[in-house]
This record gives structure tokens, C-alpha cells and sequence, in this order.
């Protein structure tokens, strides 16, 4: 397994509410915690750098939310198989989905989830002990 691809997540803070704009969409989103679900099967490490950094070309949805919000933790799980879907829909148990957002070449409503400080812990523990323990049906 090339340990520099797979899926992420990245925890990030919204301190009031915001307007994220597109061009082509928009999203007011409440302030509080918000887990971005997302892949990176050329180099995970190179994409969750660019999502760390402010100054970039705007490409995806989270680079509009990341010129206004502050990341907090970002969880990499390197897998050979793109398992972003799979990772989205066991997040969205925990959260309440931003519909739309960073999905647009997923088969999910959502890669963004607003999500309650005291379940952030929960997801990432869950997350952490089943990837151990994986195997091909990791979220079923």
C-alpha cells in the first residue's frame, strides 16, 4: 500500500456565521465545527499542505471555506482504494450535512459536516479504531 494516498479529514472552525460563495453556489453556514470528508490517491500529504495553507488558486468548495475558517486537526488514512464515499456517509451520522458541498463528483449530498465539540472525539476515535481493525467493508 503507497501510504501517501488515501482519504482524509480535516476538522475546521467557523467563529461566526459566513456567506461561502463560488461563483456558482453559495452556503451560509452556522459558526462552531465543521469536519471536511475528502481523497488524495496522487499524494495525500501534497493536498491536506494546500488545505493548511491560505494562499493558493481556489480550485475546490474548501478552499472558499478555508479563507475564513482555521483548521483545528486533519486525520490522513492511506488506503489504495478511494474510499471518500464510504468515509462521508459514516461521518454523517454525527453531523448534520451541508448539502452540495464538495460532493460534485460523489455519490453522496455532502462532503462537509457541521458537527457538535463533543462528538469530534467520538468520530475520530471511531474512525482511528476501526481503520486498525479494517478490512474491504470498513464502514458498513
Amino acid at each position: 500500500m503507497d501510504a501517501n494516498r488515501g482519504v482524509y479529514l480535516v476538522l475546521l472552525e467557523l467563529e461566526h456565521r459566513t456567506l461561502i460563495s463560488t461563483g456558482a453556489r453559495e452556503w451560509e453556514l452556522e459558526p462552531g465545527m465543521y469536519i471536511y470528508v475528502g481523497s488524495a490517491m496522487n499524494s495525500l500529504s501534497e493536498r491536506i499542505g494546500r488545505h493548511l495553507r491560505l494562499e493558493k488558486r481556489k480550485h475546490w468548495h474548501i478552499d472558499y471555506l478555508r479563507e475564513k475558517s482555521r483548521v483545528l486537526a486533519a486525520l490522513l488514512l492511506p488506503s489504495d482504494r478511494r474510499m471518500e464515499e464510504e468515509l462521508s456517509r459514516f461521518v454523517s451520522k454525527y453531523g448534520e450535512s451541508v448539502k452540495g458541498f464538495g460532493a460534485s463528483d460523489c455519490n453522496v449530498e455532502s462532503n462537509l459536516y457541521r458537527i457538535e465539540l463533543e462528538a469530534v472525539s467520538e468520530v475520530f476515535y471511531a474512525i482511528v479504531k476501526n481503520w486498525r481493525e479494517r478490512d474491504d467493508s470498513f464502514f458498513d
